[in-house]
């Protein structure tokens, strides 16, 4: 079935898209003409007209407003009583006839359009159903709103519609209800109520943008607030693990300096017990002076070392072992010389070599001046002195030192360079 739309339409606020509600022009203009009667008092009245359907949207053609003599009651509604009904049906077969009641109309003077639970009570007992609407105005402020139920509730309609017909009956019925007076005034009420209507809705819209606003704007502030927590807390937690690993980086330092100190420590010690497994005396590797007794202690040693050379020499040559005891003095008068010299390096020095001679070609033993009894890793900031101190206690090998490795500077060693030792 196919809805005929009324051509002239006025738009009031934003109608709902769910929900359509057309009011005829005098019966809006009726209804505030009444409302104002009484402008201290709340009234009431019927609205009637037809209601049709179109893809499941209702569509309210409210064409007339009979209105009811008695005012609310305390509770801020009316009183739907028998008598009262009875009456309305009366007025209605009598002013609107084949009109059907659309829901009813409420003035609240000095008080905004809202529901409280007497006037849901009242539209739920008498004007249940889908096309049942209440139409509330505050005569004083000019505030007015349609509301529809929707899921058990009194719903506000966002806007409605206006249009305009030769509406004989509505007509009759202000002129008999007016005592005869004229209704031509109602274009300039109509228009001032579609102003103050538009000019609310307007307001709503600003108060709804700028609480929007300051919802944002609070949201936003929340969220910095929350930022700048989060990043002082992780600040100071990232400050305390700084500390920490300064902390540890200190100790890490602190035990690796004191592990070098010990191993440069046990360095030195393996070093001096090394020369003391080479045979030298420990008064010399402590560098005490024990001239006397390792004098001695040398002498012994060369005595026993050269007579095993004597008899090494024997058995390589015969003639050789008339000159070893010889040789073996040398050595002796050799160590006393040195004093603190190794037993390794006197008993090497006692070796002869065997050397042919020009007229008979038989081998004669000659000893050198001075044979290598060890050797030594230079380190860093060591000089032939402090070599020759570190070795044998005191400074007296520096010159044989650098004759046994053929140095003419003293100054030119090296880190890591192996020398000779006599």
């Amino acid at each position: 079935m196919s809805i005929t739309i009324p051509k002239n339409v006025r738009q009031m606020g934003e109608p709902e898209e769910k929900r359509k509600i057309y009011v005829e022009d005098y019966v809006v203009t009726y209804l505030k003409q009444y409302a104002k009667e009484e402008i201290l008092e709340s009234r009431g009245a019927i609205l009637l007209g037809d209601a049709q359907e179109q893809n499941g949207i209702p569509y309210l053609f409210i064409r007339s407003a009979l209105g009811l003599e008695e005012n609310a009651e305390a509770e801020g509604t009316i009183a739907f009583t028998e008598e009262l009904w009875m009456r309305v049906y009366e007025e209605m077969e009598q002013y609107f006839p084949g009109q059907e009641i659309l829901g009813w109309f409420l003035s609240t003077p000095g008080f905004p359009p809202e529901i409280s639970y007497e006037i849901l009570s009242s539209h739920r007992n008498c004007f249940s159903g889908w096309d049942k609407v209440l139409f509330m105005e505050d005569p004083m402020e000019g505030e007015e709103a349609f509301f529809a139920m929707e899921q058990g509730s009194l719903i506000r309609q966002q806007g409605y519609f206006v249009f305009y017909e030769r509406n004989q009956p509505m007509q009759q019925y202000m002129l008999e209800k007016r005592g005869g007076k004229s209704v031509d005034a109602r274009e300039e009420f109509t228009d001032r109520a579609a102003r103050s209507f538009r000019s609310m809705v307007q307001e709503r819209k600003e108060q709804s943008s700028q609480k929007r606003v300051m919802t944002f704007l609070y949201g936003v502030s929340t969220f910095l607030v929350l930022v700048v927590l989060v990043i002082g807390i992780t600040m100071i937690n990232n400050y305390e693990k700084m500390e920490q690993v300064e902390l540890a980086l200190t100790n890490l330092t602190e035990n690796l300096e004191s592990q070098q100190g010990m191993g440069q420590d046990a360095q030195d010690v393996g070093h001096i017990e090394a020369y003391k497994n080479q045979g030298l005396p420990a008064t010399e590797a402590t560098g005490e002076e024990t001239d006397g007794e390792a004098s001695q202690t040398g002498v012994e040693e060369d005595s026993s070392g050269a007579g095993d050379s004597v008899q090494e020499a024997g058995g390589a040559s015969g003639s050789g072992t008339e000159g070893a005891p010889g040789e073996s003095q040398d050595a002796q008068g050799g160590a006393e010389e040195a004093g603190n010299a190794p037993a390794e390096a006197q008993g090497d020095a006692d070796s002869a070599e065997s050397t042919p001679t020009e007229d008979t070609g038989e081998h004669q033993t000659v000893a050198p001046a001075r044979e290598a009894s060890g050797s030594y890793i230079v380190q860093k900031g060591d000089t032939l002195l402090s070599i020759s101190r570190k070795i044998y206690g005191n400074d007296r090998y520096m010159k044989e030192i650098c004759q046994l490795n053929n140095i003419d500077d003293i100054n030119m060693i090296y880190e890591g360079e192996k020398i000779l030792l006599p």
